[in-house]
């Protein structure tokens, strides 16, 4: 088998956070140190509300991989918003209009979906399907592809471009059984395609001090419930805040972290704090000292931060409405979910109170993730599918 493989994302590096962006790199370096060839295709840019070229065009070796940076040719429409306001309204929409959009949300770039292009050994993954590197790159590719859709329910995967986008690739990687079940009844023609439920590789990769990350980040010694990922109204942080403002009001104490770049600050609530984004040697310590771990957001296609925090023993509350989260889950026996408001409150209840609940959670969601998402794990079910693209 040919052991060279191609990452094309829209970001990449070690100061890139992002869901997709870090999963790539997750692969990436794992892959590398297993005497693999990895490459990355990526724009310049690190901000993807702007895309501004950041970093220097051209090719570096970053962790051992080779890692090329190309140029933007235009930031993000400013007018992005009341385009996807008309375009996603319910009327039939053109694949001229969708690919204009694509073009439109960034990153732009020629010189990117050149390299693809140019590209002539291994395979090619491009990771996630949202943005025009897959899109368009996925199509000018003259070696097999293997998509890391990353999909999950949401406008864009309406868009005409896709049943091009899904029907081109050579293989699919699914973060879970019900993305998996997303693609499948989207776009029929998927399941044509070798494929895999895949995840992604779950360690720590950093100290794990929950006593160091107190004192560094002035955690002080109450309980706590933390949120860690991007402080964003999409992300269910607003609604996060709220129900946690009626859940301290009715119980009358309760703490609330919230910790993460800040895109979209959230009102000031009585029990929450924002610190923002938390370094990476403290991220793990500070997972491990929170009475449970908290995730809003009604779209994901996997969620790194719900096995992480599972791993180091924290049970979690999730939104139920998001199934691959709700499938860790239920897979695990390591977490509580909510769809309402009253049943959001009777959960945290039971978790902040209940600390033997909280051991029967924390240890049946770290066994589940040692099994699933170990790197041993994951590779042995990759390498099967890149061995029968290649």
């Amino acid at each position: 088998m040919n052991r060279t493989l191609t990452f094309v994302t829209p970001r990449y590096g070690a100061d890139v956070l992002g869901g997709a962006e870090q999963g790539a790199r997750s692969y990436a370096v794992r892959m590398v140190k297993d005497g693999w060839t990895v490459r990355v295709i990526t724009s310049c840019a690190l901000d993807i509300v702007t895309w501004e070229d950041h970093y220097e065009a051209g090719t570096t070796v970053e962790e051992g991989v080779e890692v090329t940076r190309c140029q933007v040719r235009q930031q993000r429409d400013t007018n992005l918003d009341a385009l996807s306001a008309r375009l996603f309204s319910g009327k039939p929409v053109s694949e001229g209009d969708a690919y204009d959009w694509i073009d439109r949300q960034g990153p732009d770039s020629p010189d990117l979906l050149d390299a693809v292009e140019a590209v002539s050994d291994g395979v090619i993954a491009p990771y996630p399907y949202l943005y025009q590197p897959t899109v368009r790159g996925i199509q000018r590719a003259k070696v097999p592809t293997c998509l890391h859709a990353a999909s999950h329910p949401e406008p864009p995967l309406s868009l005409p471009v896709f049943e091009t986008v899904f029907g081109t690739a050579d293989g699919l990687v699914h973060g879970s059984r019900a993305e998996q079940n997303l693609v499948l009844s989207r776009f029929p023609v998927a399941a044509e395609k070798p494929q895999v439920v895949l995840g992604l590789p779950i360690e720590i990769d950093a100290p794990c001090d929950a006593d160091e990350a107190r004192r560094a980040l002035s955690l002080g010694d109450e309980p706590f419930a933390v949120y860690l990922g991007r402080l964003d109204r999409g992300k269910g942080v607003h609604d996060l805040v709220e129900r946690f403002g009626r859940f301290r009001q009715r119980r009358g104490s309760g703490r609330l972290l919230l910790a993460g770049p800040v895109i979209d600050r959230p009102p000031e609530t009585v029990g929450v704090e924002v610190l923002g984004p938390v370094p990476a040697e403290h991220k793990y310590g500070l997972l491990a000292a929170a009475d449970v771990l908290i995730n809003p957001s009604p779209h994901e296609s996997f969620s790194m931060v719900v096995p992480e925090a599972m791993l180091v023993g924290t049970p979690v509350l999730i939104n139920g409405w998001c199934e691959p989260m709700r499938e860790h889950c239920e897979n695990s026996a390591g977490g509580l979910w909510y769809t309402g408001v009253a049943d959001f409150e009777v959960a945290l209840e039971k978790l902040l109170k209940d600390s033997s609940l909280r051991a029967r959670l924390g240890a049946g969601g770290s066994t589940y993730v040692q099994s699933m998402f170990s790197w041993d794990a994951v590779r042995t079910r990759y390498e099967a599918l890149l061995e029968r693209l290649a």
